[in-house]
């Protein structure tokens, strides 16, 4: 019940449903109804933006709630609206028929070299689905007219529907008639397009909402690579949010009949920056070399999950990204592993932070998200006013950055507001310049952070890799009880200070990272371990130089489905044993 509350689907459709009950029952009385039904078509309005077919229930109570108000009170006087009300509650029940009319003949995609007249323009799924929120909302407000104006504004809205329906119908032919003609339509413009421009790789990706932060850390670096590439959306919802960071072409792809046929006889490799379950829509292919990154290094379970078998090629951090498959039976052979450190930490601060004399320390504060099962719930919020507090005892300066995914979980959400509300009155009463909310989550980078920090305090996730990369004293929570198998699961911890499960021992932590740091030896040692022997200014030169490795032949498939092993790899694979 707590999921279908949270659904963002729940309230228009309930409120849709409410307006269809109170319609079929307050005769005379059209106005509840009416509000509620506007509440639905404004909730559809702002939710829709992956397909037509969204929220299709919510269109049909809620466009029939407001037909039957209006046939309460005026009957057959009212029939331009009437008809015009027909039109919407028809378009609402055949919207996904509509959807897959239109979305694989015109695809959606920027950067490319694609001409476009205006009718195509005017004719894709996001414009349609803008036309058909707004005829929603503005066929409440033509049913609420009084009745000595009525006549006419009815007249005005069946005009204005004729013309939306008529202008959408043209559109669904086109696409209906495209999808009848071609056994595998595409869109042709965009797939000339993509010919021209002749990508060697492509870099793929699909994932949950608010995911494009997985993506958009590898973007500058594929910039870097100097061939041309394209990246691939499979989900609509993910679009805006990575063409808004990117040059480079993108393009939407919402079947796998496109996905099929879209990419040319240039393209050899395919990147991929986490597990979606659609990356084996693609992997499927077996002519390209399949290439994982992930979106971090860490310790967590996700880190070395045997989903990465299915890749030819596994891009880690350091050897601990080798190993952690191998301690726990994922027996990926080394040749498919290239170790390239973490590009993303090119321009990260390595030693002491540069500071005035007498400048307070600077405490780096970053709890992760809950995860999506409880058993991978390695986030600190729970704690975390506890921590805080301690460290706002102490005469520092606090970075507080949450995860992106906090805002996915109310509960955790709501412990990082209260939290961020303590720092506030801090900083208020202190004047000290913490950093906390959108200045530090969204303005500046995590490198912005890690470089302004002195210590930090880090959960079990890829932060905590990354901080290790500076050489500085951290902290790791465990929020999970793991106590003495703590290093057994998560080796990284070796070179950080731990705290308790309810961080009781948050005073004597405190005193290593800003005080003793009794570890200083032990942190260089597990830096290279995890992160490799890289200077900062060879991080993007090893990525760029092993991204340009994956198509530098052509890719051969043995008759077992497995990656032909290039000679170098070949020579590799045998010194180390493996078959």
């Amino acid at each position: 019940m707590k999921k279908l509350l949270k659904s963002r689907t729940f309230l228009p459709t309930a409120s849709g449903a409410a307006a269809l009950a109170l319609a079929l029952t307050a005769w005379q009385a059209p106005w509840p109804p009416l509000l509620l039904a506007l509440v639905a078509f404004a909730g559809v309005a702002r939710r829709t933006t992956e397909n037509i077919a969204n929220l299709r229930a919510a269109r049909i109570v809620a466009s029939t709630a407001v037909l039957v108000a209006v046939w309460q009170v005026s009957g057959f006087e009212r029939w331009p609206l009437l008809a015009a009300g027909v039109l919407i509650a028809l378009f609402a029940v055949s919207s996904d028929i509509v959807d897959r009319a239109l979305n694989v003949g015109y695809l959606l995609s920027v950067n490319l070299d694609v001409e476009r007249s205006t009718r195509e323009r005017w004719s894709t799924p996001p414009v349609i689905v803008r036309i058909m929120s707004a005829l929603g909302l503005a066929y409440v407000a033509a049913a609420a007219v009084p009745a000595g104006y009525s006549a006419a504004v009815d007249w005005v809205f069946l005009l204005l529907a004729l013309a939306s329906f008529g202008w959408t119908g043209q559109a669904f032919l086109s696409g209906y008639f495209h999808r009848r003609r071609e056994s595998h339509p595409v869109d042709g413009r965009v797939m000339t397009a993509v010919t021209r421009l002749q990508p060697k790789f492509i870099v793929y990706f699909a994932g949950a909402r608010a995911s494009e932060y997985q993506l958009n850390m590898w973007l500058p670096y594929f910039e870097k690579v100097g061939d041309p590439y394209l990246i691939l959306i499979r989900d609509r919802y993910l679009y805006d949010g990575i063409v808004s960071r990117t040059e480079a072409p993108v393009v939407l792809v919402p079947a796998q009949s496109v996905l099929d046929t879209i990419l040319p006889e240039s393209v050899r490799a395919c990147y991929y920056v986490n597990h979606a379950i659609k990356n084996a829509q693609l992997i499927k292919l077996d002519k390209y070399l399949h290439v994982q990154l992930m979106h971090g290094d860490s310790d967590k379970a996700i880190s070395r999950s045997p989903v990465s078998l299915m890749y030819d090629r596994v891009f880690v951090a350091g050897q601990a990204g080798v190993d952690r498959y191998h301690r726990y039976g994922v027996d990926i052979p080394n040749y498919k592993f290239k170790k390239i450190g973490r590009p993303q930490l090119h321009d990260l601060r390595v030693g002491d932070r540069e500071k005035a004399e007498g400048e307070r320390k600077v405490v780096l504060y970053t709890p992760t998200w809950t995860g999506l099962t409880a058993d991978v719930n390695y986030s600190s919020l729970k704690q975390g006013k506890k921590i805080v507090q301690a460290l706002l005892e102490r005469d520092i300066t606090l970075v507080f950055r949450t995860h992106p995914y906090t805002k996915t979980n109310a509960a955790y959400l709501a412990l990082a507001a209260e939290i961020k509300s303590i720092i506030a009155a801090d900083a208020a009463k202190t004047g000290r310049p913490h950093l906390w909310g959108a200045q530090a989550e969204s303005r500046v980078s995590l490198t912005d952070c890690i470089n302004a920090a002195d210590v930090a305090i880090s959960d079990i996730s890829g932060t905590a890799s990354d901080w290790l990369y500076s050489g500085r004293p951290f902290a790791m929570t465990d929020p999970k009880g793991y106590r003495e198998r703590y290093l057994d699961e998560f080796p990284l911890a070796k070179a950080a200070y731990l705290l308790d499960p309810k961080a009781g021992n948050i005073e004597e932590v405190l005193d290593e990272l800003l005080l003793h740091d009794t570890k200083a030896a032990v942190r260089a040692e597990v830096r290279e371990y995890y992160l490799g022997d890289f200077a900062p200014d060879e991080l993007i030169g090893v990525f760029t130089d092993e991204v340009k490795a994956t198509y530098a032949e052509p890719v051969r498939k043995t008759a077992l489905g497995e990656s032909a092993i290039p000679s170098m790899a070949r020579k590799e694979a045998q010194g180390s044993g493996v078959a």
